[in-house]
């Protein structure tokens, strides 16, 4: 992927979202915000990715509903390169009018929905000749955008922009899905995770993202590369400062306390053991050279086809949520959280991650 390409790209579509006509106010004493993205809605076949989660994801829709939550989808919300739109609003119809009913409005009161490259099919002219002749057409007033600004300092986006495949050919490649993958789906009964099971590809897919996010000093939310991250951190960094905040609290600790510590150390390590045999034993790359500590202007939504549930990222008020609803309990966890104006004035400054992120480790 040319990072120059997708630089442009994210360049030109951010410019257009900060126009003042574009962009969507945020008060942070009161407001509150919720993004999910890669859903990949299907026709409920073993193809579809989303099936699994659906109630799970209702869930979550409920959970912000009550809780007054405008919902921002960050794209690939249905799967058109597997599908026609009819064949999936006959199994999620509700689920994509709740989804528009929470989302925030343009000063005509048209609802804002992000597109992806999965769903890119909704901006062409043709799809929408032919929606028009839908009764009941849901999308009538909504409006796609490639990309969206919180404030100005705030930018959504789906992330796959500058992507040869995904972005430049992208009818090609959805033909390409349609016919062979969604085939070898449904004989045998498979799904994926996501899109980035090439984890060479999404690395630099996502050091990217950090790159332009930190030149441009902009707080930056994705989808696309089906990886939670937060403050540009990976779990597998987690997992790390886990083990070093609890090895110093071990320090400390008595006999009994150790113990408890050591198998929760041993836990942690099972896990970075597990997703380096998923990586094939190489490690992630680090956003800086030489494992500094990267500047925390990355974030990244997941996805809703995991096989133990979805995550999303929540702006609540003052505080940013990184958010695992599980499959299991249908329960909602929070992985991390912060004042998202710290986020936002270590962005600004260009500043690294230090001990107001680990304040166990001062």
């Amino acid at each position: 992927m040319s990072r120059k390409r997708m630089s442009r790209k994210f360049d030109r579509i951010y410019k257009n979202a900060q126009k003042p006509e574009n962009k969507i106010p945020i008060d942070f004493e009161k407001d509150r915000f919720v993004f999910f993205s890669d859903h990949h809605k299907g026709d409920a076949s073993p193809a579809d990715d989303f099936k699994k989660n659906t109630e799970l994801y209702t869930s979550a829709l409920f959970f912000y509903k009550k809780e007054r939550y405008s919902l921002i989808v960050l794209g690939d919300n249905e799967e058109l390169w597997e599908n026609q739109y009819e064949q999936i609003l006959s199994h999620y119809r509700k689920t994509i009018q709740q989804e528009i009913e929470m989302a925030p409005e343009t000063p005509d009161k048209k609802k804002i929905r992000i597109w992806g490259n999965h769903d890119k099919e909704v901006t062409l002219r043709r799809f929408k000749k032919h929606s028009q002749t839908w009764k009941n057409n849901l999308l009538e007033n909504v409006e796609h955008r490639e990309g969206l600004c919180l404030n100005e300092d705030i930018f959504l986006i789906h992330g796959h922009q500058g992507r040869f495949f995904e972005d430049q050919v992208w009818k090609l490649s959805r033909l390409a899905v349609h016919f062979i993958w969604k085939t070898v789906q449904k004989l045998l009964h498979i799904g994926v995770d996501g899109p980035a099971e090439n984890f060479r590809i999404r690395d630099d897919l996502e050091l990217n993202y950090y790159q332009w996010a930190k030149k441009n000093k902009v707080l930056l939310i994705c989808g696309h590369t089906h990886r939670a991250i937060f403050g540009s951190m990976t779990h597998f960094d987690r997992l790390l400062i886990d083990i070093r905040r609890l090895e110093k609290a071990s320090e400390q600790a008595t006999q009994e306390e150790k113990k408890v510590i050591e198998q929760q150390i041993h836990e942690k390590k099972i896990e970075i053991e597990k997703i380096l045999i998923h990586r094939s034993g190489k490690m992630p790359k680090s956003f800086e050279p030489g494992n500094n500590r990267p500047v925390p202007c990355y974030f990244n939504d997941g996805c809703c086809g995991y096989t133990n549930g979805i995550t999303c990222i929540e702006i609540d008020k003052n505080i940013m949520r990184l958010i695992k609803w599980q499959q299991q309990d249908k329960k909602r966890c929070i992985i991390e959280e912060r004042d998202i104006h710290l986020f936002l004035r270590y962005t600004k400054e260009g500043r690294p991650i230090d001990t107001n992120f680990e304040p166990d480790l001062q």
